[in-house]
């Protein structure tokens, strides 16, 4: 099918794809595809249903969302799409059920269950970070830092190379699973005020060091809700992705 034409070229949809697949995006368009008509066959498998009003509600969002205000207008995009309205309503139809689906496997008592079987997943520090070259610079830094712990922001402000070195050196608040596991134990395991490192950075002779600000306990909130609601729902698209057939 073709695209559109550039100085007499055509793009047709083979070069899309060819492009999506050289620029490393086709695997994400791919996957996104894969996981909505999973849920949305899991939720058929389940009785799960969307009603003509859900439907005509979700075409007037979708509508308002790409800028088609009238009929004719929405009429002349499938038809430039080369796609047919009985297209277009199987589309709205599977991300309806595929959400929810998503809204049955992560209900709130999922989401409470979860978060207290695995609370301490979702305790967070507080982080400041500096980063410099030359592992003696590195030691003498963590030696000062020793001496006056509360020094941390102005020498992170003059020596480090790391963008928060504008900020001072601050990173806020980090949650397990964003940092290397080994690095994550011994920040995670520090106490309030402490400075650790140096440890080697990914570039060649350059040295990070640390200081924990300030340790927070797993508390359900909205950031931890979704966090958890991510969670069972890529365990489950696990699980289901096992249970269908699934070609690529």
């Amino acid at each position: 099918m073709d695209i559109v034409r550039i100085d007499g070229k055509t793009l047709t949809s083979d070069d899309l794809v060819g492009w999506l697949k050289l620029s490393g995006r086709f695997s994400h368009v791919v996957q996104d595809i894969i996981k909505e008509k999973l849920a949305a066959t899991a939720a058929r498998k389940h009785g799960l249903t969307a009603s003509p009003d859900e439907l005509q509600n979700r075409a007037d969002q979708h509508r308002r969302a790409l800028g088609l205000h009238r009929a004719k207008e929405a009429n002349e995009f499938l038809d430039d799409a080369s796609l047919s309205l009985e297209q277009y309503e199987a589309f709205l139809e599977d991300a309806l059920l595929a959400e929810k689906m998503r809204a049955d496997i992560c209900s709130e008592a999922a989401i409470k269950e979860y978060f207290s079987l695995h609370a301490p997943q979702f305790d967070a520090v507080e982080l400041s970070h500096l980063v410099v070259t030359g592992e003696g610079k590195a030691r003498e830094i963590v030696s000062l830092l020793g001496e006056d712990p509360d020094s941390f922001d102005e020498i992170a402000a003059e020596h480090s190379t790391a963008e928060s070195a504008s900020d001072g050196g601050r990173v806020g608040k980090v949650m397990r699973g964003a940092l290397n596991p080994a690095l994550e134990a011994k920040l995670f395991n520090a106490s309030v005020g402490e400075v650790l490192g140096p440890f080697d950075a990914d570039s060649e002779n350059t040295f990070e060091i640390f200081s924990v600000t300030a340790k927070y306990d797993a508390v359900l909130d909205d950031t931890t809700r979704d966090a958890v609601s991510n969670l069972l729902y890529n365990e489950w698209l696990e699980s289901a992705a096992r249970d269908f057939k699934v070609e690529v």
